[in-house]
């Protein structure tokens, strides 16, 4: 699922099998288009490789507990919890 607001796309994974690489790229690639920071959220988590790729994008990874509250992952999530979105 994505979600697009003023200068984000986001995409949320409710499956229940760790989101990999392609999707982790795909959202950023969709995020360059739209001249927006792209976030990603997952019930399941992260695969390996697809962590280490958004890592190396910036790109902020959130994971959801099933109350549906997202918690961050990796340092670019952490960086806009802190911050916030960078101005557009």
């Amino acid at each position: 699922m994505d979600l697009y607001g003023t200068g984000v796309v986001a995409q949320v994974d409710p499956t229940t099998r760790p989101t990999g690489l392609r999707d982790i790229e795909c959202l950023w690639l969709n995020g360059l288009q739209k001249s927006a920071m792209s976030v990603f959220f997952s019930l399941a988590g992260y695969a390996r490789e697809a962590r280490a790729r958004a890592d190396a994008l910036h790109l902020p990874l959130f994971i959801m507990d099933l109350t549906g509250t997202p918690q961050p992952v990796n340092d670019p999530a952490d960086a806009l919890i802190r911050m916030g979105p960078p101005d557009g």
